[in-house]
């Protein structure tokens, strides 16, 4: 095999949750270290394989490969750890473009990139347009400067007021806008105090806030103005709550409805959550073990979401054109490559 600058493996990196298609895209996939930012490729084809790099999915230079080989492993990657990179990957059978899905956030836990999720008709969503999270309040300088390389341009925050204030929202350079679209939350956090509350409790309780979300007329407005933003093609956006799990949960799977995503990695995408945020809860489940269920997420919380609107609405996809009035030949045209 050669690799260039002798590329050696490495295999004592923690693997974080990422998103496969088809073909290339099950082949392959970028590592960040959230603390150092270093960039890894790893990689399972048994083809001769070429990686060319990039500032952003526009501007690969295909002229010279970073890295070619043969092998699979994984692999360090000489590119910047201050700016995000962006990479196309060639194999004897099909090509594919690939960034880190989970952005290497020292401040930030369930910060990831929609690119690269497969649509039903084998298109994919765009690297760098649509990042999801939790709140940004103890992002690094670091952090910071490395989205400002994308550049992070918009912000929805789903918080409410209080929650603002308490960990007020830390924007790298350039951001044009932020956009408060509150969602209140309820009082499920006061359960953690009460004494005598099941399992049973906290999850009917969690169903209950996924059926308001999508059926009360003040978060119906907050989410057809959420996808007036996502219209106008203000991106590169991240949008967020307190732990990126519920309240962005709910608005990511209506925007990948909205593009026609299958419902398997929909709620792939939405359950994926419970990984990346276990580092962060971990304190809290050993505290109590029925705060599990105060910060996980579960299939039935979706669902109850979904079931809510077939009942109400007769399906999705009449409830975002109909309610929501989302463009949806639109969103496809701005969002998918």
């Amino acid at each position: 095999m050669n690799v260039n600058k002798s590329l050696e493996k490495k295999n004592n990196i923690k693997e974080p949750i990422y998103h496969v298609a088809t073909d290339v895209y099950k082949e392959a996939r970028i590592i960040r270290n959230k603390y150092t930012k270093l960039a890894s490729l790893e990689i399972n084809t048994q083809s001769k394989w070429s990686l060319f790099a990039g500032n952003s999915p526009e501007t690969i230079n295909l002229d010279t490969p970073i890295a070619t080989g043969k092998d699979h492993g994984i692999y360090p990657l000489y590119v910047s750890t201050s700016e995000r990179s962006y990479f196309k990957l060639t194999t004897d059978h099909g090509e594919a473009i690939l960034s880190e899905t989970q952005l290497p956030m020292a401040g930030g836990y369930n910060f990831r990139d929609l690119g690269g999720i497969q649509s039903s008709n084998g298109k994919h969503i765009k690297w760098g347009k649509i990042f999801r999270t939790d709140d940004l309040y103890n992002l690094t300088p670091e952090d910071l400067q490395y989205l400002s390389s994308i550049p992070i341009n918009y912000v929805i925050d789903f918080r409410y007021k209080d929650e603002c204030s308490s960990a007020p929202d830390r924007f790298p350079n350039g951001l044009k806008k932020c956009y408060s679209l509150s969602i209140k939350p309820g009082n499920l956090l006061s359960l953690r105090k009460q004494e005598g509350v099941t399992k049973e409790d906290i999850i009917e309780k969690m169903m209950e806030l996924y059926r308001i979300m999508v059926s009360t007329p003040d978060c119906i407005a907050i989410f057809k103005e959420f996808f007036k933003i996502m219209e106008r093609g203000e991106n590169p956006l991240i949008f967020h709550c307190s732990a990126g799990k519920d309240r962005t949960g709910v608005a990511a799977s209506l925007l990948l409805f909205s593009l026609d995503i299958p419902y398997k990695t929909i709620m792939e995408d939405y359950m994926s959550s419970n990984e990346y945020l276990d580092d962060k809860y971990l304190p809290l489940f050993e505290e109590n073990p029925i705060n599990k269920y105060l910060y996980t997420v579960r299939p039935e919380f979706l669902e109850s979401a979904i079931f809510e609107i077939n009942k109400k609405y007769g399906c999705v996809q009449s409830y975002l054109q109909d309610v929501l009035d989302v463009k949806i030949d639109k969103m496809k045209e701005i969002y998918l490559f």
